[in-house]
């Protein structure tokens, strides 16, 4: 009976379950109990809570504006002599989103966003720190952090582009939470050293409380994988939106870890990572072709890691690195072995994406201005310039 009338709360009145989780009552109270909390407190209490609640609601319309109200435009930044690509997320290849900055006044560098979708471009406002560009479900969007580098300053926007034009909305801040719902997106880039959840539909953001700290990211069966630790590095994951949690050692001596995973979640590639005189080395790195149940030791990874690696659904990987100082090559797991892949004809400073879509960062002149990509894993690819 109290799992009904709880839910009858939260589904009718979410004003008032979030003002009183506010005042420190969680949802998990009996509802009688939280009635009686609501009747205890005095008139001029609920006035003001209920003021802050009409402001920062979850089913208040979104403050959506024009773009050039959050600040100058942003096309002279990207247009910028010195401008290059900070962070490229690709959906497909024709619905991205890549973050830009212009450091010709540095330290005082002025970013800005691309967005795509479906060959239809826009370009978000100026901003004083960097986007993050994120995937929603079939697109891409940026989302403009906090200045302060914290969900209690000031605003976050988000920018999309639809097919009525180019949206730019003031994201509303939402009590820290220990769940998710499947369709919000996990992210460690706005918020440094933290994970946060965006919510695109509600147009919200909050802190996430939990054990990961980095690198999160859920595969297509719902689990969300995160790695974790203080002086060592651990993986963890949940099925059920972070009720539960698991978690497994990666390196009980460096925090410094690398985890890629698989679209569908099968392949797991784990690296070790140590800091020494020639940078960050590859001490150890492990492949699983069965979510984790059992590991195998890969032999002959390369010295050092350029970015991040890849992890294909069927039991391979690729990644970006090789000897320390040299130019960094492309390296296919296959087997339980790292070799040379026949590679990419430049110079690649980053790799993302997965089976259908690989992408990377491209270093013409020692300044990145150009993307490749390439849909038959590396076998061929595109340049493009995402402006």
């Amino acid at each position: 009976m109290y799992a009904r009338v709880r839910e009858f709360f939260d589904r009718y009145y979410p004003r008032l379950v979030e003002l009183l989780e506010r005042c420190g009552v969680p949802r998990s109270k009996p509802p009688l109990l939280v009635l009686g909390v609501l009747a205890a407190t005095t008139s001029v209490v609920i006035a003001t809570l209920v003021w802050i609640s009409h402001r920062t609601g979850a089913d208040d319309a979104p403050v959506a504006m024009e773009p050039a109200a959050a600040g100058r435009a942003g096309i002279d930044v990207v247009n910028a002599e010195r401008a290059q690509v900070l962070s490229m997320t690709m959906v497909t290849r024709n619905r991205w989103a890549a973050g830009w900055s212009d450091c010709t006044t540095a330290p005082n560098c002025r970013y800005a966003a691309v967005v795509d979708r479906d060959g239809a471009r826009a370009t978000a406002p100026e901003w004083p720190v960097p986007y993050a560009t994120l995937q929603a479900g079939d697109e891409a969007i940026a989302v403009a952090p906090p200045r302060e580098g914290t969900l209690t300053g000031g605003a976050a926007l988000m920018f999309r582009l639809t097919y009525d034009g180019p949206v730019l909305t003031r994201l509303r801040y939402r009590l820290p939470t220990s769940t998710f719902q499947p369709d919000e997106i996990l992210t460690d880039q706005i918020v440094p050293g933290r994970i946060v959840v965006v919510n695109p539909k509600e147009f919200t953001v909050r802190m996430l409380q939990t054990r990961g700290t980095r690198s999160p990211v859920c595969d297509t069966t719902g689990r969300c994988w995160m790695l974790t630790g203080i002086g060592r590095t651990d993986i963890v994951w949940t099925d059920d939106g972070g009720k539960t949690w698991r978690a497994q050692a990666l390196d009980s001596h460096n925090q410094l870890g690398e985890l890629a995973v698989s679209p569908d979640g099968s392949t797991l590639l784990t690296t070790s990572i140590i800091v020494g005189d020639s940078g960050q080395a590859v001490a150890k790195m492990r492949i699983s072709k069965d979510r984790g149940a059992t590991w195998t030791v890969v032999q002959h990874p390369p010295a050092t890691l350029t970015a991040p690696p890849l992890a294909f659904d069927d039991g391979t990987a690729l990644m970006l690195g090789g000897p320390a100082g040299a130019r960094p090559r492309l390296y296919r797991v296959r087997d339980t072995s790292a070799n040379l892949d026949k590679g990419y004809p430049g110079d690649l400073a980053d790799l993302s994406g997965d089976d259908h879509l690989i992408y990377g960062f491209e270093v013409p002149k020692r300044r990145t201005t150009e993307v490749v990509l390439s849909t038959d894993q590396g076998a061929t690819w595109t340049k493009f310039a995402p402006r």
